[in-house]
């Protein structure tokens, strides 16, 4: 039996040690082995402690040195782990992020906004950013500078959200091209944000992409009190959000099944492939024929239906 620790490789006969192979002391190439493989750092092998494994076959030559290596490994082990963490994939979940949070504080602040302006000035049918527009552009005699300076505060926000989504719309194609042609780099980004990182979206199953985000509605469909979900936030999608409701459930499987397609084709290659694209075109096409010759089918019975209780 082998048993694999940080500074080398153990072999056990039952509960005795046969041989022992150390590595090499060079935390750098250690700590490579554990972002591939898991190595026992802490514990006991044939009722010795690891500690007293490592001085006894000659890795350290003192409990000292060897605490201080094991307390380096961790600390660059953990730096390794963050530097790869930090993936295009997470920059654009942040981004998308930041805009949810850019979203709440601006819509809390355009209430208010809106609240003092009534209080002021009496009703008003402008939206919340025009609003802000029109009230940080009013003269210096007219309204409170504590109000203009609300609304200067909400216009830097809606930049701010701006310039993200022009970040997202720059690298969204660079990050994931498939999935920004699929779905569009605002939907493609969402679905990213929600799935967690690009490989989490890219092994998910489309019956799975094609709701996520309707939590609530498959909860309440888990505990009987509705039918199941046809969609969920690809509900954003045109070709979903654009259909009549009696076809959305098919395009929205067709969909979710590309999503994952391109997903896929941006994890493990990162070209575009056009044709995806072109062969989801195809599929709504051909939803929208076959549904629409049931829907003529249909009428075509009901008429004959009807015909026929008139005539006898």
């Amino acid at each position: 039996m082998l048993v694999k620790t940080w500074f080398g490789i153990i072999t056990l006969d039952g509960n005795s040690i046969t041989d022992v192979e150390l590595f090499e002391k060079d935390l750098e190439a250690i700590s490579d082995t554990l972002l591939r493989e898991p190595l026992l750092l802490r514990g006991e092998v044939a009722g010795a402690d690891l500690r007293d494994l490592a001085l006894k076959y000659g890795f350290a030559e003192s409990r000292e040195e060897y605490d201080r290596m094991l307390h380096d490994l961790n600390i660059l082990l953990a730096k390794k782990k963050i530097s790869r963490a930090l993936t295009p994939d997470r920059q654009i979940i942040a981004a998308v992020q930041a805009i949810d949070s850019l979203n709440e504080a601006a819509n809390l602040l355009a209430e208010r906004l809106k609240e003092w302006y009534i209080l002021e000035f009496n009703e008003t049918n402008l939206k919340s950013l025009d609003l802000a527009r029109h009230v940080a552009g009013m003269k210096e005699s007219v309204g409170s500078p504590i109000m203009k300076n609300l609304a200067l505060s909400l216009i830097g926000l809606y930049d701010a959200r701006s310039s993200i989504e022009e970040y997202l719309k720059e690298n969204m194609p660079a990050v994931a091209p498939n999935l920004s042609s699929i779905a569009g780099y605002i939907l493609g980004a969402r679905l990213l944000c929600m799935a967690g990182s690009l490989c989490k979206l890219a092994s998910m199953p489309s019956s799975t992409v094609q709701v996520i985000g309707a939590n609530n509605a498959l909860f309440k469909h888990l505990k009987g009190k509705s039918p199941s979900p046809k969609h969920g936030v690809i509900f954003r999608h045109p070709y979903v959000n654009m259909a009549p409701r009696w076809q959305r459930g098919k395009i929205a499987r067709a969909v979710a099944s590309k999503i994952c397609l391109a997903a896929r084709c941006d994890l493990y290659s990162g070209e575009l492939k056009e044709e995806l694209k072109g062969d989801l075109e195809k599929k709504v096409l051909e939803i929208r024929k076959r549904a629409k010759k049931k829907k003529v089918m249909r009428s075509k019975a009901g008429a004959h239906k009807d015909y026929q209780k008139n005539n006898l």
